[in-house]
């Protein structure tokens, strides 16, 4: 038994360290898609900093949270 485990981890390593080419390529397309996506992520990191950055700045200051969507009060 202790044969046949060895034998099978030294297939393992043999197998996994020999380099073999990948006959793959990336699509020319892939480039922008991946561009996209980072500036995207950046794009969601700065709205939610900024998102709660007002948060609390509006709770610091004491400013009034009933506004409508044109930005005047509700009185």
């Amino acid at each position: 038994m202790q044969y046949a485990i060895s034998t099978a981890v030294l297939a393992a390593i043999v197998l996994f360290s020999t380099a073999s080419s990948a006959h793959a390529y990336i699509d020319p397309g892939s480039g922008s898609v991946i561009t996209t996506a980072i500036l995207g992520f950046f794009a969601a990191i700065a709205y939610t900093f900024r998102k709660y950055f007002y948060k609390l700045t509006d709770m610091l200051t004491g400013r009034n949270k009933s506004k409508n969507s044109e930005g005047r009060d509700d009185q």
